[in-house]
């Protein structure tokens, strides 16, 4: 009993520590079309964010050469047909035999041995001397590289209102990157559909007044612990993760519901009316978990079940599990899986801009229905 107290107090500190203290340490660079060209670990040091010096390489001109002087600190970078010169600790920056002088916000460092360059090398002094344009956007640690002609991409940031949102809802494509997801007949990824499917909802909530953020907004690999600091770091009220279902049977089709539930290992039509037996038995130590928002998850579950019947020829299954994907995500969550690849009806309806139109509707009505149940029970609680 004593070991098992003990372990229990382990696991809840672990909790608690990944929770408050993880960031996401991976800087990911994307072309227009959303092609990831880098990642690379991010070091933060006096204030500044910094970057591997290969980056440029990877990301931006792979026939980069550079030379560095130790005993004068003297960097030189061939990047590009222009050449660049900084010092190590120095806020300068000369280019092309000492015409165009600029200057950093953030020195460059040498950092566990390793040339590093502050983030406002990429951000603000690439795009003034090279024909491309460079955004980045700071929640989900993505930096965009286009053409300077080419129109500005539209960042997840944008879709807030301006100021922290009083209720924010996270919307987290599933897959990306490498992790393709599942494929159907047409070879077409469920990570782009999802992904497609986000951006459509993303639009209707804009258009709505509904703050939305979106753990990825490119074709880039997410690691699950991101997306959850993605989520927490930006005080999330709501949780939806898209993905799109896959079977062994042909004739399996149409829209999934899920609630992580470590203890409803049992399939619902509804969520029940009553807490279920297991739930009544005493805790002696709880850690921070989905299990503290089930009643909100199946409440936003059930709504977004009554909409999307709307438009669905058959019920719509709501099945509490325990899922790995919504278990460590402090908030309301839901799962949503759109429809089967592995059905060429289905298959058909996924590729159809229309009918995610229609989905993506459906589910920004949901949000705004539990938005307004929500403040009507807070409000009652409160007693006005």
């Amino acid at each position: 009993m004593v070991r098992q107290f003990i372990l229990s107090i382990a696991i809840l500190l672990l909790s608690l520590f990944s929770h408050s203290f993880a960031q996401s340490s991976l800087m990911r660079f994307v072309d227009g079309s959303g092609n990831t060209l880098a990642q690379a670990q991010i070091i933060e040091q006096d204030g500044g964010l910094y970057l591997p010096i290969q980056t440029l390489r990877e990301a931006f001109d792979p026939g980069m050469k550079q030379q560095y002087i130790e005993l004068t600190k003297r960097l030189t970078l061939n990047l590009k047909e222009k050449q660049l010169r900084l010092r190590i600790g120095s806020l300068a920056v000369s280019a092309d035999s000492d015409e165009t002088q600029l200057s950093l916000a953030h020195p460059p460092r040498i950092i566990e041995g390793q040339l590093m360059l502050p983030l406002s090398f990429f951000t603000d002094l690439l795009p003034e001397i090279y024909d491309f344009r460079v955004t980045h956007n700071p929640v989900i640690q993505t930096i965009h590289i286009t053409d300077k002609a080419a129109p500005l991409p539209e960042l997840t940031t944008d879709t807030a209102t301006e100021g922290p949102a009083k209720f924010l809802v996270i919307l987290d494509p599933g897959h990306g990157g490498a992790d393709t997801g599942y494929r159907g007949t047409t070879l077409r990824a469920e990570k782009d559909i999802v992904l497609d499917l986000a951006k459509k909802i993303e639009e209707v909530a804009r258009q709505n007044q509904v703050a939305v953020l979106l753990t990825r907004d490119a074709d880039f690999e997410q690691r699950p612990r991101e997306r959850i600091d993605i989520a927490q770091n930006n005080l999330g009220k709501l949780f939806l993760s898209l993905h799109c279902n896959a079977s062994f049977s042909q004739h399996a089709a149409g829209i999934h519901l899920y609630v992580s539930n470590s203890l409803g290992i049992t399939y619902v039509d509804r969520p029940p009316t009553n807490p279920s037996r297991a739930s009544q038995n005493s805790v002696t130590i709880e850690t921070l978990s989905q299990e503290n928002f089930l009643k909100q998850s199946r409440q936003f579950a059930t709504i977004l079940q009554t909409e999307l019947e709307k438009l669905s020829p058959a019920p719509i299954p709501l099945s509490e599990l325990p899922l790995a994907t919504l278990a460590a995500v402090y908030m309301p969550a839901v799962l949503i899986e759109i429809g089967y690849l592995s059905n060429e009806a289905d298959e058909a309806r996924l590729a159809d801009p229309e009918n995610l139109a229609l989905i993506a509707a459906g589910i920004v009505q949901a949000i705004q229905t539990y938005v307004t149940e929500s403040d009507q029970a807070e409000a009652t609680a409160n007693g006005r």
